[in-house]
């Protein structure tokens, strides 16, 4: 009889252990399959951005929280992009090698010479012209022309997303010659360039300075603002 108390004790042990055993390796199974779902999408779908300036407001507030996408999607004309014109980035072959880089160094490194913070030399400007399109501005509202057509119209007029800009009043006596420009002459845009500009037009770099941007230099499309909570929302 105690042979069989034995015998069961160390069959049910065995089980318990065996079974142990599993839960600990399906534990970490799933825990490795979250993190490298996770770590694929950091690195191939979305990443999270940090607003830090003024210069997107008042939609895109100072020190807002983004998810942003360096998919290749269509560009459409309203869409809020992460502009860098000195990317490193700036083939399919690059991001492909770029995104595989994050992904095995868990998002450290890069081709980027700053990796730990993408947004650090980045920002966030608004796509208001599109190849073939002729702009100029005016009081700091820009007017388009889209290829083909006859008449200028406002970039809210045509814009596929709505959208607020600041303008504050400027004094009296101010230069118009000097700091930012508040109107400009028609420009005609070529092949594959595009006019991005800030939403705050009196204190942001845009293509007013820079000139017109490459397809290559819009680097990633936003998709949604997930801070401050109260603001969040899908673009």
């Amino acid at each position: 009889m105690p042979k069989l108390i034995s015998k069961d004790l160390y069959r049910i042990s065995f089980t318990l252990k065996k079974e142990f055993h599993r839960r600990v390796f399906t534990a970490v199974f799933n825990f490795v399959l979250i993190f490298v779902i996770i770590n694929l999408i950091l690195s191939f779908v979305a990443f999270p951005v940090k607003e830090r300036s003024d210069s997107m407001g008042p939609d895109i507030a100072k020190n807002s929280l983004i998810f942003v996408s360096p998919l290749n999607l269509p560009v459409k004309r309203g869409e809020v992009y992460l502009v860098d014109k000195n990317s490193p980035v700036n083939t399919v072959g690059k991001k492909i090698l770029n995104a595989a880089i994050r992904f095995f160094t868990f998002q450290k490194r890069g081709l980027e010479k700053n990796t730990e913070n993408l947004s650090s030399r980045m920002c966030l400007r608004r796509v208001i012209g599109l190849p073939g399109d002729t702009v100029y501005m005016k009081n700091f509202v820009i007017y388009v022309k889209s290829a083909g057509e006859k008449y200028f119209l406002t970039e809210f007029e045509l814009s596929e997303k709505k959208y607020n800009i600041d303008i504050e009043k400027l004094p009296g006596n101010w230069d118009t010659l000097v700091g930012f420009r508040g109107s400009f002459t028609p420009v005609t845009l070529g092949p594959g360039q595009y006019f991005v500009i800030a939403d705050n037009r009196l204190s942001s770099l845009d293509s007013r300075l820079w000139g017109v941007v490459n397809k290559k230099d819009l680097v990633a499309k936003t998709i949604a603002l997930y801070y401050p909570v109260k603001r969040a929302r899908i673009f």
